[in-house]
């Protein structure tokens, strides 16, 4: 029934799509700025330390039930809630897993966040995103001592039915790690498998050369073949390659409401013409092959990224 149920709203979405082509299928929550971590590739994390955050920089409870109210009148039928940390949110008594039930109640047909998995995991969602950003030392040499080890701990002792998966962010620091990294998500029973991204600029100096990102997507899709659960799709990949994004972006698909409660299309970032030209987000591909119907890559992504409630243990090879 629940097969059903999805099938119809994404088949209405795409049926709505062609009569409006500005109706987003993803609505992303950035729901505060806090964070009890400083990476060192996060411009937040720089923004917190600097003291130079916008003076509003987190979203009520209201507000974010309205917004989410509206685009799913728009079209929006997949929810996710980032920061900063989204688990350490809060208004009153209010916490993540209140938006993902309001989320829910309203239809949307997949919710999920992004964690750095250090503190309470809220399991209220249908998919959880962990970042993971290498093995022991090269993650807590990015993100703070003693992490890495913080979430492994917190996922093995995870109840959990959705699925969980690793977001793995490739820059100078870690290029060298992917197949380590792929194995560690491979080993572990509690991850359904990896996402590759590139950083995307600020800051400049971890941004990989064209050279760096070819070798990089050889490997990863290298990895895919050899039956590694790796979650991009393999157009997804080799679109990877392609680092100016400023023309090619599908800012239709996916709306982001910021913590001040203004929103931009397609990525927070689209402000600065330089990230655009150095694009890493895997999300921007992945929704341009949607927007398109690949039904490739619509096959590949949907048991993770669109379906609620997944079971465990059905990896996406």
């Amino acid at each position: 029934m629940g097969n059903l149920k999805e099938f119809s709203g994404y088949a209405g979405w795409w049926l709505g799509s062609k009569i409006d082509r500005d109706r987003p299928l993803v609505t992303t929550m950035m729901i505060h700025l806090n964070c009890n971590l400083r990476c060192r590739h996060c411009d937040i994390a720089r923004q917190l330390d600097a003291g130079t955050l916008p003076p509003k920089n987190s979203l009520t409870y209201d507000e974010i039930c309205e917004d989410l109210r509206t685009r799913y009148k728009q079209g929006a039928r997949i929810a996710y809630f980032e920061g900063g940390e989204p688990t350490m949110w809060s208004d009153g008594e209010r916490r993540l897993e209140d938006l993902i039930t309001f989320a829910k109640s309203l239809g949307y047909l997949n919710t999920g966040y992004t964690t750095n998995g250090t503190g309470r995991i809220c399991t209220a969602s249908d998919t959880i995103s962990v970042s993971l950003d290498g093995p022991r030392d090269v993650h807590d040499a990015i993100r703070q001592e003693g992490v890495f080890d913080t979430l492994m701990n917190n996922l093995a002792s995870l109840e959990f039915d959705g699925s969980v998966f690793a977001n793995m962010v490739v820059q100078k620091t870690n290029i060298d790690h992917i197949r380590e990294t792929a194995e560690i998500v491979r080993q572990n029973p509690r991850m359904d498998g990896i996402v590759f991204n590139f950083i995307t600029p600020p800051p400049a100096d971890q941004a990989l050369s064209p050279d760096e990102r070819r070798r990089a997507v050889e490997e990863i899709s290298a990895l895919k073949d050899e039956g590694f659960p790796i979650l991009n799709s393999r157009k997804g990949l080799r679109d990877l390659l392609v680092e100016d994004w400023t023309d090619s972006c599908p800012i239709d698909l996916t709306v982001f409401t910021l913590p001040d409660g203004s929103h931009a299309k397609g990525c927070p970032m689209r402000s600065n013409p330089e990230s655009c030209r150095h694009c890493g987000f895997a999300a921007a591909r992945e929704y341009r092959l949607v927007k398109r119907g690949d039904p490739r890559t619509i096959l590949e992504l949907a048991p993770t990224f669109a379906l609620s409630g997944k079971k465990r243990g059905q990896r996406t090879v």
